[in-house]
């Protein structure tokens, strides 16, 4: 349970500090930069620790799928806070990935899942649909990046109100992504190891990123801001602190409670949106939250 608890503070945190991230230097800058930081702690432990890498290359081709896959899923991410989506929405819908990396277990590996398990996939996917369905008290955001800078002011979070139009596909997206990169990632994991294999995919992404870096990399206003790429540090970092948690968590055996305890997380950006960035929900998307949430703590006590 502690295990899991840190996770989920660990991955609400980064929520918070990749809405900053993605308003102030733009997704690509703050995704480079948070995967950058990842990348050098899990150097740093397999310094440490001296993970076995002879089964890397078997599952090298799927340990790289599961990287860009995963790359897709921190851009779409980043992307739907910074084109207006609210932090806690947008986190919630992508935390469903879950409940989709379940399924394709049970598709593909002919795993079981209980009928906890599938009731919360059930109540995950119509937390969903009542989450994004666009409120008609509540008006809707234009598909533009908000907190564009302005020539003398420097840039940082708008009050952002609900769910852009393009928040919504993006958002989805990012779970989509998230849920076939976590399913590679565990399945060739099991081959690999752990920290093997979370650092090939990590490594993967930010050379990716790093390749890209020459045509994607520049800004309107053709600068990231210090702010702006502290907030993204600080997404990476505690990112790596709920993988770690999450990872440690499995390790000691307690992987269903630290699945359950963890699945809660998006409490936390949902709350800093409504404190933090003004954001106004209806009662039928806190609804739609609070099913998501319940939804993917079932499917971790599966």
């Amino acid at each position: 349970m502690i295990y899991g608890l840190i996770a989920a503070i660990g991955w609400g945190t980064s929520a918070i500090a990749a809405t900053n991230a993605a308003r102030r230097a733009g997704t690509y800058i703050a995704v480079l930069s948070g995967q950058g930081v990842g990348v050098v702690l899990l150097v740093l432990l397999a310094a440490f620790l001296h993970p076995p890498l002879a089964a890397i290359g078997p599952a090298a081709v799927g340990l790289v799928g599961a990287g860009l896959l995963g790359l897709l899923g921190y851009l779409t991410f980043y992307r739907a806070l910074e084109y207006g989506g609210a932090v806690g929405l947008v986190s919630a819908i992508s935390a469903t990935y879950g409940g989709i990396t379940t399924l394709l277990a049970v598709i593909v590996l002919g795993e079981h899942i209980g009928r906890s398990g599938a009731a919360g996939v059930v109540l995950a996917v119509a937390g969903v649909a009542m989450a994004s369905a666009r409120s008609p008290g509540i008006a809707e955001k234009p598909p533009v990046a908000v907190a564009e800078p302005i020539v003398g002011v420097a840039p940082g979070p708008s009050r952002v109100r609900g769910l852009s139009r393009a928040g919504v596909p993006l958002a989805l997206a990012s779970a989509v992504t998230y849920g076939f990169g976590g399913f590679l990632l565990g399945d060739y994991s099991a081959r690999a190891g752990a920290l093997a294999s979370a650092l090939v995919a990590h490594g993967s992404s930010v050379t990716v990123l790093l390749l890209a870096l020459p045509f994607l990399g520049r800004r309107k206003d053709g600068r990231a801001g210090t702010s702006g790429l502290m907030w993204a540090v600080a997404a990476g970092l505690t990112d790596a602190v709920g993988l770690l948690a999450f990872s440690r968590g499995g390790q000691v055996g307690q992987v269903a409670v630290t699945a359950a305890v963890s699945s809660v997380y998006p409490v936390i950006p949902l709350v800093a949106g409504l404190v933090m960035f003004g954001e106004r929900l209806s009662r039928r998307q806190l609804l739609g939250i609070i099913l998501i949430i319940v939804g993917l703590v079932m499917i971790g006590l599966n």
